[in-house]
């Protein structure tokens, strides 16, 4: 059985790389849903769900994974910065204070016609930037293609005090949330590891 990523993102493929999972990258390129009045966790279940099936639409078989993750801050959603400028205001916002990360997951077995879906939920502390701080890790943090415009690897590590939930919640793929959304659809996702 094939594994089908409906997602462009580098990190989620690295991360399912990482774990010898095989599977196909097919980018959804659906515009996803930004709306301030839904709650986040049925803002990335409903972005998620659009991504694995636009691409079901196009495969016969296999199983899709469909996700979203979204930044909330003070009870709003905070997408990807259009540039330096923005990513410096939000990061600015962000100094001192406490930030959320919502990654919906919907997996959709083609086959048997049935899916499963959750919602992994992570609360970030961001610490206190002072003096010109802000500018150096502004400079070192680029690209902000991601929600929030940070990443929580590299430099960006640096930023945070405290982490209540799952790591990889905050790089896209919570991969237990995972391994339990293949176990509702009656699967093992031990069997998409590409044994060596």
């Amino acid at each position: 059985m094939k594994l089908i990523l409906a997602s462009a993102s580098k990190r989620r493929a690295e991360i399912l790389r990482s774990c010898g999972i095989k599977f196909e990258a097919m980018p959804s390129r659906i515009k996803e849903k930004f709306h301030h009045r839904l709650h986040p966790k049925e803002l990335v279940l409903h972005n998620a769900r659009i991504k694995a099936k636009a691409i079901a639409q196009k495969s016969k078989r296999g199983i899709i994974l469909g996700c979203d993750t979204l930044v909330l801050f003070k009870s709003r959603p905070i997408g990807k910065p259009k540039n330096k400028e923005e990513a410096a205001k939000i990061l600015k916002n962000f100094s001192g204070n406490k930030l959320f990360v919502y990654t919906g997951m919907y997996l959709l077995d083609l086959g048997r016609k049935k899916q499963s879906s959750a919602v992994a939920k992570t609360e970030l502390k961001v610490k206190k930037i002072v003096g010109d701080e802000l500018n150096r890790y502004l400079s070192l943090l680029g690209p902000y293609d991601k929600a929030g415009g940070f990443s929580i690897e590299g430099v960006g590590s640096m930023l945070f005090d405290e982490l209540k939930g799952s790591y990889f919640n905050v790089l896209g793929l919570p991969m237990n949330t995972l391994a339990e959304l293949f176990k509702k659809l009656d699967l093992n996702i031990l069997d998409f590891i590409n044994k060596k």
